[in-house]
Order: structure tokens, then C-alpha cells, then sequence
């Protein structure tokens, strides 16, 4: 016998994912970047030779790499399950889109001044 998820429960399971990935965020941003500067641990991988989104690349890949380890065999480190690992991967792609689009409004000033 044949399971299909419904459109219902595939709607609400990427809802979730997303609440939960906000949440995650929210929190994450205030330990590492705080309330003035949320790229601020990004910024850090200067001293390397990385720009903010190098930086954040970086870190979607440790991401997928570690995703992509994991549905294929049993974590060692059980404390962070693959669902939580594509949560943050979501998120890197999501503070992605936000640099991008900070860095369009600075580019969008520099023009105008």
C-alpha cells in the first residue's frame, strides 16, 4: 500500500519548519551579532580574507555537507539532528537574502549621495 503526504500536511510541515527556523534565528542573531550589527560573527571571517557572504556560504555548505552525511548513516553527534541542520541551512540561505538585500540599499545610497 502506497502513503502520499496531503497538500494540507505538506503546507503545514513547511510552516513549521519555518516558525521554528524564525525562532531559531531570532535567537541565534542575539548571542552572535546582538541588536546593533546581525552580521557581526560574518564579518569576523575578514581576518581570513572572506567577505559576509563568503562567510555565510561557508557555513551553508558545513551544512549541506553535514545534511548530506547524515540521510545516509547515523549521526555521531546526536545532540543536533538532521532536521535542526536544515533548519540552520535554511536560515545561512535566509541571512544570504538579507545581506544581499542590505547591500543593495548601501549600494542604492553610495549612487544617490
Amino acid at each position: 500500500m502506497t502513503y502520499h503526504m496531503t497538500h494540507e500536511q505538506f503546507i503545514n510541515s513547511i510552516k513549521k519548519t519555518f516558525e521554528i527556523g524564525l525562532e531559531l534565528v531570532e535567537c541565534k542573531n542575539m548571542d552572535y551579532g546582538g541588536p546593533t550589527n546581525s552580521f557581526q560573527n560574518f564579518e569576523s571571517a575578514a581576518v581570513i580574507g572572506l567577505d559576509v557572504k563568503d562567510a555565510i556560504l561557508v557555513r551553508t555548505l558545513d551544512k549541506l555537507s553535514r545534511i548530506g552525511n547524515l540521510v545516509r548513516r547515523k549521526a555521531a553527534v546526536t545532540d543536533e539532528t538532521v532536521e535542526d541542520s536544515i533548519i540552520d541551512a535554511i536560515n545561512y540561505l535566509a541571512i544570504l537574502k538579507a545581506r544581499l538585500e542590505f547591500e543593495r540599499t548601501l549600494d542604492k545610497k553610495e549612487t544617490t549621495e
